[in-house]
């Protein structure tokens, strides 16, 4: 066993604050950390290549983000922010609904309980000037529950398209499958893009991860999407021995329709309703690269994945194509300004230093709006403060800028964190914040926490 670094981590039973080491075994990079009351806790962070040492994205703290708690207990007790917090947002999740219409076996918010309700529209609406005030040019994502179930979507999305550069819809699909033309009706009131819940082609797999086989509603809701011009990401849940053996699959699919911008994977955690708890359906993110490379016949490349430039570099991992008429996938390099992109590890790093990091996040946002908005004749609304752009007939340019966003393709994937695998470094440089009534943004990882005993450490 070979120490690499220290850091501090939790006891997953009791959610303390403990010394850790990271420390390599084999082909296994550990986190370990031993509780003076619960004993020892080891877990596997990485496991294969790229090498956990080479992955690097070199990122100085941000100054000036925004603290809206006291430091009084220490991160990660008081999120919201704390003044150890060390990354402006760059995503902020609101979470409209605690309904859904499903029970998921491995839902992180634990939503769909009895009782569950929807948040008044004249709050959300009051909440939206706030988090555009305290947060600046983010991207606002649209979350429940289920929240196509709210009655005030639509007017919500209206609503938050006149304050913020891009509105995103996270759902489960089931209300678009079921009611065709409401993406219409949400890309005519703003909604820039949907990120589509899609853990499989099989009804066997869905019925394991979400308890309900719905295979027909899931293709059923891209067609909707498809129909209405809206673009969309899908965004598979992978636990391994589940669906693991499907990656190549999803990718086929994505890459045969144009209107899927890219595959989002995250793969199991074990927070909030988790019946798959622990490391055995847990995959580390390099093993999710090579799997992506096994299934694809090498058409995904690991030498090609690069790190992120936004959130802590062992959160994600990013490879960005271009999609050709028949279907192959050409790499495109890395790019510091693609969203939480950063340099492939081979080339020198962007220097981003903290007068540079709010500029990196808004530079981001502006290319997610240019390369993933509809299209059409419908301009992106600007947003409160912009400076307004002169109205023109579609150009040459604009035919470019359409014709690059249906021929660019990613796929990205997101390693949240859980009782085992919690880094207090990563959690403080996370840019995905959930807004937290009445003026919290607390980071998503530390939102989900759940202990081995069921216990969150802020939800609900």
């Amino acid at each position: 066993m070979t120490a690499i670094s220290e850091t501090e981590s939790l006891c997953p039973v009791c959610l303390r604050v403990l010394p850790a080491r990271i420390v390599r075994e084999g082909d296994e990079i550990l986190l370990c950390r031993d509780c003076p009351e619960h004993g020892p806790s080891r877990e596997a962070i990485w496991r294969g290549q790229p090498d956990f040492e080479s992955w690097r994205r070199p990122k100085a703290p941000a100054s000036g983000v925004r603290s809206h708690r006291p430091g009084e207990r220490g991160c990660p007790y008081d999120c919201g922010l704390c003044p150890e917090h060390a990354q402006h947002p760059c995503t902020v999740l609101l979470e409209i609904s605690q309904r859904c219409d499903l029970v998921c076996p491995v839902c992180y918010a634990s939503s769909g309980r009895p009782g569950a309700g929807d948040l008044d529209l004249d709050l959300l609406s009051g909440w939206l000037p706030l988090i555009r005030s305290e947060a600046g040019q983010v991207v606002l994502q649209i979350s429940g529950g289920e929240p196509t179930l709210h009655p005030g979507l639509e007017e919500l999305v209206a609503q938050a398209a006149r304050l913020f550069p891009a509105v995103q819809l996270n759902t489960n699909g089931l209300r678009l499958a079921r009611e065709p033309d409401l993406a219409r009706r949400l890309r005519e009131a703003g909604l820039a893009w949907v990120f589509l819940q899609f853990d499989s082609l099989r009804d066997e797999t869905l019925l394991a991860l979400r308890g309900r086989a719905m295979a027909r509603e899931k293709l059923a809701a891209v067609e909707a999407l498809e129909k209405a011009g809206m673009p969309t990401v899908l965004v598979p849940t992978v636990a391994k021995g589940v669906n693991d053996q499907e990656l190549g699959e999803l990718v086929r699919f994505g890459v045969g329709r144009p209107l899927v911008r890219g595959l989002h994977f995250q793969p199991m955690t074990s927070s909030g309703r988790n019946g798959l708890q622990g490391a055995e359906a847990r995959l580390t993110l390099p093993e999710l690269l090579t799997e992506l490379g096994r299934q694809t016949g090498g058409d995904v490349d690991v030498g090609q994945a690069f790190p992120p430039g936004c959130e802590h570099e062992r959160c994600s991992f990013h490879l960005r194509f271009r999609r050709l008429a028949d279907g192959r996938l050409v790499p495109r390099p890395g790019s510091e300004g693609q969203c939480c992109g950063g340099a492939p590890p081979k080339t020198t790093p962007v220097p981003s230093g903290p007068a540079e990091t709010a500029a990196g996040r808004d530079r981001a946002v502006d290319i997610i709006l240019r390369s993933w908005r509809p299209g059409g004749d419908r301009e992106p609304t600007a947003p409160a403060g912009a400076i307004p752009m002169a109205r023109r007939a579609p150009d040459a340019f604009d035919e470019f800028i359409d014709r690059a966003a249906r021929e660019s393709f990613s796929l990205t994937a997101m390693a949240f964190q859980d009782a085992w695998t919690v880094d207090l470094a990563r959690l403080r440089g996370c840019c995905v914040h959930v807004f937290s009534p009445p003026d919290r943004f607390v980071p998503f990882c530390a939102m989900n926490l759940t202990s081995a005993l069921g216990q969150p450490l802020y939800r609900g």
